[in-house]
């Protein structure tokens, strides 16, 4: 009489431990997805989307302190002085802002846009904005920017 090993468990440990870790990919991919799509702008907006918000930080908003702000932050080397290839560039940007995403008012446009910036797409451009300035920027500090970009009318250019 023979002996025979006894069977090993390890064809089904694997195939186990593969449909485990099949499902916890899947369940990630799903959070992430969701995660994603609750971020704020990526939801239904309207006409009062970000409107308290955008009040607060324009309560006492600062031209300067916005330009210094810009500057600061570096926006300028892509939105003023680039050629418009990687972003929008600013020049005229108060006066077409409203009509970037409707029904937003062009401050409240200009609020996602900086805060959110993935939450909307300037057709033609990718999201190359720093997509930390939520955690980076005070609400007052938004404002100030905001009060600066609405000085690029195409009359005035910013200047």
């Amino acid at each position: 009489m023979t002996d025979k090993p006894p069977p090993t468990r390890a064809p089904r440990f694997r195939a186990i431990a593969g449909i485990a870790l099949l499902a916890l990919i899947v369940f990630i991919v799903v959070l992430v997805t969701v995660i994603s799509n609750s971020e704020p702008g990526s939801s239904e907006i309207n006409a009062e989307s970000y409107a308290e918000e955008v009040a607060a930080a324009l309560a006492n908003a600062d031209i300067e302190i916005g330009g210094d702000l810009v500057y600061e932050l570096e926006c300028n080397l892509c939105h003023l002085q680039g050629d418009g290839s990687l972003s929008p560039l600013f020049f005229g940007l108060a006066d077409f802002a409203s009509e970037r995403r409707p029904p937003l008012p062009a401050e409240q446009y200009l609020y996602e846009a900086i805060l959110y910036p993935g939450a909307h797409l300037v057709e033609g451009y990718t999201n190359a904005m720093p997509n930390n300035y939520v955690e980076r920027l005070s609400q007052q500090e938004v404002g100030h920017i905001i009060a600066y970009l609405m000085t690029f009318t195409d009359e005035t250019n910013g200047s």
